[in-house]
């Protein structure tokens, strides 16, 4: 029996010569062409392929969206076809669980990799539907109606993009453990809790996706419960219940049903207050890690981008996640998401590696540059290595600014008291510092700024100005 394959890439002319390589193949039937995100979901829909070869797409990261489709399609097998420039990225790749080949790509290697994929019969015991929008009552938080208890209906968010400006989703990650990630994450995290927009004081939610050894609640003096694993837990109640109302015994269910399942489970952007804790002294929301270390071990794929597309939805204004100095699916993912990343570094050798490393991985793998902010901390006065020199081991742009954080003797006081740099009195360097990293990040508090503009406007300049210039 052929095996069904959907091609998805924005190069037609690559498409149209792989097509005419599998016309005649006793193994393969192309069963739909897509040069667009919207259009592959329609081919998802319509065509029903066993496997989808993934080219380049300009909409989106190749990852997000093979876990965008994988959530919604979990039978489905995925192959990167990779430009030679692209292939840095396979590690990541095969991370997700995707083959990857190379470009041009060869009929004999799809075949290959055809005959290799299994798909589980999943569709006997969960039929999929089409993709729908939110219902009213799901975007404006009523009580579910008698067919959203049921359940019935396929993820609703699964394509869905945040608006443009609506919120910003910024994930401060560093290739190296104790360079004050943590740290640049509070402080970021309650400078923008203090800022305001169009006269209302924003939104702002904290994530810490460091999920074994995440600190951030400690960093702020607060409990971790309610937790991230709370959700989990709530996510995996809501499957059981699911499968139960199928006839499907719980726990004969097999992990790649579970994410069949979490498939069909609705979103509820509405619903994370139940999940986070609040810091009264900034109005900071907090998601924090689990509790115990355990716990993160039964955190599954299918729960982080649950819970990412839900953040995704939601009414905070920026969202700002703390990430582990590693490369796990929660990284990779949280990098994905984001609109910004902010690199963390110290000027130290292995720091600076890593960081030269990464951004030269980022580079052939053509991410966007303008994501990424570097910004150095514990920088002190006299070190071995200055700004330029950093900035030339980088191969950064002359206009592309370094951010740093200087080595102020507060920052541990704030540290081991779990009060934030931004909220002591008092002059201080490193908080100067993160308000200048912040306002790149996100330019907040146009109110003030035009009231501070227009008083500019306004003022007359007295005689004694004009004689002194």
């Amino acid at each position: 029996m052929k095996r069904r394959l959907l091609i998805v890439d924005d190069d037609r002319e690559a498409t149209r010569q792989l097509a005419n390589q599998l016309a005649g193949s006793q193994l393969i039937e192309i069963c739909g062409e897509a040069a667009s995100v919207d259009e592959a979901w329609a081919k998802l829909q319509q065509s029903r392929p066993d496997l989808v070869l993934l080219g380049g797409v300009k909409e989106t990261e190749r990852g997000v969206l093979c876990q965008q489709f994988r959530l919604a399609f979990p039978h489905l097998a995925f192959i990167a076809a990779c430009s030679p420039n692209e292939l840095v990225w396979e590690p990541f790749f095969r991370n997700l669980g995707i083959w990857v080949i190379a470009k041009p790509v060869q009929s004999g290697q799809v075949e290959a990799l055809a005959m290799m994929a299994q798909s589980p019969a999943l569709d006997t015991r969960f039929p999929r539907q089409p993709q729908q929008p939110f219902s009213q009552e799901q975007q404006g938080g009523m009580p579910h109606s008698k067919d959203q208890d049921q359940m019935t209906e396929p993820h609703p968010a699964i394509h869905a993009q945040p608006k443009a400006g609506k919120k910003r989703l910024i994930t401060v990650y560093g290739p190296k453990g104790g360079v004050g990630k943590t740290f640049i994450s509070r402080e970021l995290a309650i400078f923008f809790s203090m800022q305001k927009k169009e006269g209302r004081p924003l939104k702002v939610l904290a994530v810490d996706f460091n999920l074994d050894l995440g600190t951030f609640a400690t960093a702020l003096n607060l409990p971790r419960t309610p937790n991230l694993f709370t959700w989990v837990q709530e996510l995996d109640s809501q499957l059981h219940a699911l499968a139960q109302k199928r006839g499907i015994d719980p726990y004969s269910v097999r992990p790649e049903e579970w994410q069949e399942l979490a498939s069909l489970l609705p979103l509820f952007p509405q619903h994370i207050e139940k999940y986070v804790i609040g810091h009264t002294e900034s109005g900071l929301d907090v998601l924090t890690s689990p509790r115990d270390i355990r716990q993160s071990f039964e955190i599954r794929d299918y729960h982080l981008y649950l819970i990412l597309e839900t953040l995704k939805q939601s009414s905070y204004d920026v969202i700002l996640i703390d990430t582990a100095p590693d490369t796990t699916d929660a990284t990779i993912q949280a990098l994905f998401f984001a609109e910004q990343v902010v690199m963390v570094g110290t000027p130290v050798v292995d720091s600076i590696e890593n960081i030269q490393r990464l951004l030269k991985l980022l580079r052939e793998a053509e991410y966007p540059e303008e994501r990424i902010q570097v910004c150095m901390n514990r920088l002190q006065r006299k070190e071995m290595f200055t700004l330029e020199e950093i900035r030339a081991y980088f191969q950064l742009h002359p206009s592309k600014k370094i951010f740093s954080i200087p080595d102020d003797g507060e920052v541990k006081k704030s540290i081991n008291t779990g009060i934030p740099v931004m909220m002591q009195t008092g002059r201080s360097a490193a908080r100067e510092a993160i308000e200048t990293l912040g306002k790149a990040l996100f330019p907040v508090d146009e109110e003030t700024k035009k009231l501070a503009a227009k008083g500019k406007q306004s003022e007359k300049p007295s005689l004694l100005r004009w004689l002194w210039g």
